[in-house]
């Protein structure tokens, strides 16, 4: 176990680095905040690998003991637990109150990235759900559309490269966990995701208001269809809600001009849910 006491640390620093998306790019890793992440990273059936547990100093008592039951004593007698003093800890926490531990793992085959999708890379969906998001950039909005598709059981998620990325320290904490169980698929071709989905037989809607546009409640869904949310202020991009078989939306009250990106979502996600998911 190795410990921390300064903030200009080279250790410090590096865990820093890792709340940017260059250092996370860089060294393949991204961090998870709190008890309930770090549980949930330590669970035999995620697939995700732990490289490093970071405890602050106030909080190293409570949780040594929590590392050794999980991953055993071994991993505490190593330097792959780091113990920093509360001032350093603060550096690399994104939390206002931090619980004092922090889980470091690695990101490298965390989700899978395609240039152009093709029928074939769709195949392994099998009868699962799944959902598409099209230059999502809200990082709170993202972590609560993750958190929904696991709730809804939705086990695939696909994004266009405009989105931010799911190792996010604030999409990883919005979505609570639900990164554990989802499976990512970034396209830099959107358009071809459609055509992909639509040779496997499955219908693809566009969530958004517009002329010609039908109440969800309109539709007959099937846990096959697959249902594409925007972007938080612009929407769909004209040229993918083209190809969709339809657009879709929730009736909402005159009073209010548009729902959150997340609380759409979450709600076609219910709406999918009740036709048999």
């Amino acid at each position: 176990m190795k410990k921390i006491a300064s903030r200009n640390n080279p250790e410090t620093l590096f865990a820093a680095s890792l709340l940017t998306k260059k250092g996370r790019e860089k060294e393949g890793l991204f961090l998870s905040d709190g008890e309930k992440l770090f549980r949930e990273a330590a669970k035999p059936e995620n697939r995700f690998r732990i490289d490093r547990v970071y405890l602050s100093e106030s909080g190293a008592d409570a949780y040594l003991s929590l590392i050794v039951d999980l991953l055993g004593t071994s991993f505490v007698d190593s330097d792959r637990t780091v113990v920093f003093s509360d001032t350093a800890f603060s550096k690399i926490s994104t939390e206002k109150s931090p619980e004092g531990i922090i889980t470091v793992l690695k990101s490298i085959d965390f989700s899978k990235k395609y240039i152009k999708i093709e029928k074939k890379d769709l195949t392994e969906l099998g009868n699962r759900g799944a959902l598409a998001l099209a230059g999502v950039r809200d990082p709170g909005n993202l972590g609560a559309i993750i958190r929904s598709a696991v709730a809804f059981g939705f086990a695939d998620v696909f994004l266009s490269a405009d989105c931010v990325e799911v190792t996010n320290p604030k999409v990883v904490r919005a979505a609570m966990g639900g990164l554990f169980s989802v499976r990512f698929h970034v396209v830099s071709d959107f358009a071809s995701l459609i055509s992909g989905l639509h040779d496997l037989g499955r219908r693809v809607y566009a969530a958004e208001l517009r002329e010609g546009a039908r109440p969800i409640d309109k539709i007959d869904l099937t846990p096959y269809d697959v249902i594409v949310i925007g972007n938080e202020g612009n929407g769909i991009p004209p040229v993918i809600s083209s190809l969709c078989d339809a657009s879709v939306f929730i009736p909402i009250s005159a009073a209010s001009e548009s729902l959150n990106a997340a609380v759409a979502a979450s709600l076609f996600l219910y709406e999918q849910s009740k036709a048999g998911m």
